[in-house]
């Protein structure tokens, strides 16, 4: 992949589903008062970091989530939305806990070692190579540095082509919230 400008991450806040323990996907959930601090809690360390906000691009996934925190943490700036940043499908099991999933697809459900794996063989669900075909082309459109509002596998998806990391070790990769990660170079720094 080609050198990318660099860039600020940031994965939505906490969510209803979230503490649920169940699977978003593309479906829409509310933030958590928890999500909502740990959006102001990015504001701060994007003002503690200096990046100059308001001379750089901020995007964000169309989803009500990530639209929310983008505007806590970019402290009400317009923010560009890109559906390419949307997280990944995840068909059938969107919406249902743990407990539901496993009911549902016994079988499927033994075979996931990871977190990573819930979302990679999920009935119906996008495919690692769909999202990275649409978080690469968003990658290649970028003409500078940018701020960037998304979700957990989008977010290590982004992370994987940025740095190099082969596929089978995005596993290795979290995408905690209220958190931001500075790529530069290839090279990833986390701030909490």
């Amino acid at each position: 992949m080609n050198p990318s400008p660099d860039v600020y991450l940031l994965r939505h806040g906490e969510t209803v589903w979230n503490k649920a323990g169940r699977i978003q996907g593309q479906m829409n959930s509310d933030l958590t008062d928890l999500g909502r601090e740990q959006a102001k809690t990015q504001a701060g360390i994007l003002k503690r970091l200096e990046i100059g906000l308001d001379d750089i691009g901020r995007f964000c996934s169309p989803l009500t989530r990530t639209r929310e925190t983008a505007a806590l943490a970019l402290e009400g700036r317009d923010c560009t939305i890109d559906d390419r940043l949307i997280e990944i499908g995840c068909g059938a099991w969107e919406g249902l806990t743990p407990a539901e999933r496993a009911a549902r697809d016994p079988e499927i459900v033994a075979r996931c070692k990871t977190d990573l794996d819930l979302y990679f063989n999920a009935p119906g669900n996008e495919g690692l190579s769909a999202v990275q075909a649409r978080i690469a082309a968003f990658l290649a459109d970028l003409t500078g540095p940018a701020v960037i509002v998304s979700h957990k596998v989008a977010l290590i998806v982004m992370r994987g082509l940025l740095t190099g990391l082969p596929d089978d070790r995005l596993s290795e990769l979290t995408s905690r919230q209220g958190t931001v990660i500075h790529i530069s170079g290839g090279q990833e720094r986390h701030y909490e």
